[in-house]
């Protein structure tokens, strides 16, 4: 028997940038450290699956999986950014029915809510329904897991991640007391902009598409790979934030129950959080004292002028420890471990207890 986990490859530009593919591929690495082979593919899209119609796609998928046995697990990392259901549905049907595998599907976007904020049943989008193909379900966190269920209908049984790894192995920068900001983006959203009224210095790392001159309290710092970002934060806090009117229609909803890349991206450079109540991780942030919830963020200005600099030491030390674990891969290889464990030895103590359409 072999576990395995997929990984997408990409270009360099890609695996630099884009949140998703970085995310896949460290975590494809982390995986692999606990006793998982990589099985690689690359990227697909769309026009090019279309082009290939059924015969084309079934070659490709022969050509992809044919190293997986009968008995094998099968950690998908979902969605396969191909923007193709066909393909995606094709693909877990020929793990399942042609190699017998066990398949878990490890979830890291779920695109009808990134683009969809309605108060809907979501259980005839595909991005959810899909999901009930597979054996087990990684959610982001215990908060999305359940929302999977009571509005995506999805009955497959979910574990939780926690929180997301940013594998980092460079400088680590000490974190000193600085009344500023840094936001990290694939670009600057005007709704961001004309939210953050605050005159506390926002450090904006992305690239600017605007149109027109920032105020003077935003520092556009540019895109940066995202290796290189952990070693520029060096004091201050990291904003966790989804603007109400931003580009995507979901996004400030899909942040209530997303892992952020930002937020893990955050914690590696070892720097405190500050955040909304309504999101995944808001509980955890105030409880384990590694940053601070605000009621909206018209209350930056109050809440950082009234920050001591043992208040801002205290949350750094209280980092530490997450830092560690983001950085090493720790949230990854734990919930593959706990796949195997639910897979293979029945332990069911670690699935979410969901409502709706859930368990």
């Amino acid at each position: 028997m072999t576990y395995w986990v997929t990984k997408v490859d990409e270009n360099e530009a890609a695996s630099s940038y884009q949140s998703g593919i970085i995310a896949n591929n460290m975590a494809a690495e982390s995986i692999s450290q606990v006793g998982f082979r990589k099985l690689h593919y690359p990227r697909l899209y769309a026009q090019e699956l279309n082009d290939m119609g059924a015969g084309g796609r079934r070659e490709k998928l022969e050509a992809i999986l044919n190293v997986v046995l009968p008995g094998d697990v099968v950690i998908v990392q979902y969605p396969l950014w191909t923007s193709e259901v066909q393909f995606e549905m094709e693909f877990i049907d020929y793990l399942k029915n042609e190699r017998h595998a066990k398949t878990v599907a490890l979830v890291w976007d779920i695109i009808s809510w990134i683009h969809d904020a309605s108060d809907r049943d979501y259980s005839g989008d595909a991005s959810l329904w899909l999901l009930n193909k597979y054996d087990l379900v990684i959610a982001a966190n215990e908060k999305m897991a359940r929302h999977m269920a009571e509005a995506g209908g999805v009955t497959t049984p979910k574990i939780g991640m926690g929180l997301s790894d940013f594998v980092y192995h460079g400088p680590k920068p000490k974190q000193t007391f600085k009344k500023q900001l840094y936001y990290v983006s694939s670009s600057v959203d005007p709704a961001m902009v004309a939210e953050y009224k605050s005159q506390i210095p926002i450090n904006f790392i992305g690239p600017n598409n605007q149109q027109g001159q920032l105020p003077s309290y935003i520092k556009m710092l540019g895109q940066m790979s995202s290796n290189d970002i952990p070693c520029q934060l060096d004091g201050g806090f990291g904003l966790l934030y989804y603007p109400m009117a931003g580009y995507y229609k979901g996004m400030n909803n899909y942040g209530h129950y997303n892992n952020p890349m930002k937020l893990s991206l955050y914690l590696a450079a070892g720097l405190p959080i500050i955040t909304m109540p309504h999101t995944a991780h808001s509980g955890w942030i105030k409880d384990r004292g590694v940053g601070i919830v605000i009621d909206s963020i018209g209350d930056i200005d109050k809440v950082m002028n009234k920050l001591t600099e043992a208040d801002y030491n205290q949350m750094v030390a209280n980092v530490r420890p997450w830092q560690e674990a983001v950085t090493s891969g720790f949230f990854a290889k734990q919930a593959a471990l706990e796949a195997i464990r639910y897979l293979e030895l029945g332990f069911d103590d670690q699935i979410v207890e969901t409502g709706g359409g859930g368990q």
